[in-house]
């Protein structure tokens, strides 16, 4: 008898612990929308068109950079993210979201990049409201009851020298992606989200086979800076997305073929970390079979946006997922 007490109240003060916690972060979550603007003038928004300049690079890879254009447009929870590059070898990305089903772009007739192919199997980074950020109608923080979604208050962490709040998202449907969403502590502005996934490898036939394994990992990493007011409402003027991908010594090694376009000189010659067909096979690179592990290059976009405009009027078949 006495033990059933003791679990009634372990479990009592359990669900006391959940309830406080469940309040911290709720309370949280409006500090941050207040961050955006008063509730009133933010749900006075029903659409948003974002055009900005585009420049993209890869970090660890051959090198070189190219200039593009950025759109982000959105309705509700309806969106399109273009990320356009002058280049016939590697236009960019374009991601399209109905509010249920997505649409990726292809690269090549039938080939996705490996950033698109991760976006496209990992579908929620759409249909959740998470890309993007603030800058999205659909933002995923100001849909919380209708996703189903939960957060977990994962403390404070140092990043590049900056303590961050730091908050794990949670999707009602079970994803295999960690989804980290850091916070200012002072202000509650969003200002970074990282998804993470990593793959363990098949076990091999024999203990040495084991032993040369190696994980495959995904990583996505959007910033946000540099916040101005934009009737009403604080919307950050830098959008940087990092995409990594590291795969085992002597995989397969996704590349392209840059050409010699008018505003790509410094483009390299030839670039892994873009998956494409090259006359209708997949071309790999000469990997070192006796590396101890290999990284594609990291994929980076770095957005300043030049123009925000509100309540816009949006062709429907913007957000058409054939």
């Amino acid at each position: 008898m006495r033990s059933l007490t003791v679990l009634a109240v372990l479990l009592a003060l359990s669900s006391v612990s959940v309830a406080k916690d469940d309040g911290q972060i709720n309370d949280f979550v409006k500090q941050h929308l207040n961050s955006i603007g008063t509730e009133q003038t933010r749900a006075a928004v029903k659409s948003r068109a974002v055009k900005g300049q585009l420049q993209f690079s890869l970090v660890n890879g051959a090198g070189g950079n190219q200039e593009g254009k950025e759109v982000f447009i959105s309705e509700g929870d309806k969106s399109v993210t273009l990320l356009k590059l002058p280049n016939p070898g590697y236009h960019g990305e374009r991601f399209v979201c109905d509010g249920k089903k997505v649409e990726i772009a292809f690269v090549r007739p039938g080939v996705y990049s490996s950033f698109g192919s991760f976006v496209r199997t990992h579908s929620e980074i759409l249909t959740e409201g998470l890309l993007g950020g603030a800058l999205s109608t659909g933002w995923a923080l100001t849909r919380m009851e209708e996703n189903n979604a939960k957060l977990q208050d994962r403390g404070v962490k140092k990043i590049n020298g900056r303590e961050l709040h730091r908050v794990q998202y949670l999707p009602a449907k079970n994803s295999d992606l960690e989804i980290m969403l850091y916070f200012d502590p002072q202000t509650a502005r969003h200002l970074m989200t990282t998804y993470s996934l990593t793959i363990n490898p098949q076990m091999g036939s024999t203990v040495v086979a084991n032993a040369k394994q190696d994980l495959t990992r995904y990583y996505l990493e959007e910033r946000f800076d540099d916040f101005n007011g934009t009737d009403g409402v604080q919307l950050p003027g830098r959008w940087t997305l990092q995409f990594t991908t590291e795969i085992p010594a002597g995989g397969d090694r996704e590349i392209t073929t840059w050409n010699n376009t008018p505003g790509a000189q410094d483009a390299p010659a030839r670039a892994p970390g873009i998956l494409v067909a090259k006359e209708g096979v997949m071309q790999n690179s000469n990997a070192d079979p006796n590396a101890v592990g290999a990284r594609s290059p990291v994929s980076k976009f770095e957005v300043k946006e030049i123009s925000i405009h509100q309540n816009v009027t949006l062709d429907p078949k913007n957000f058409e997922v054939k």
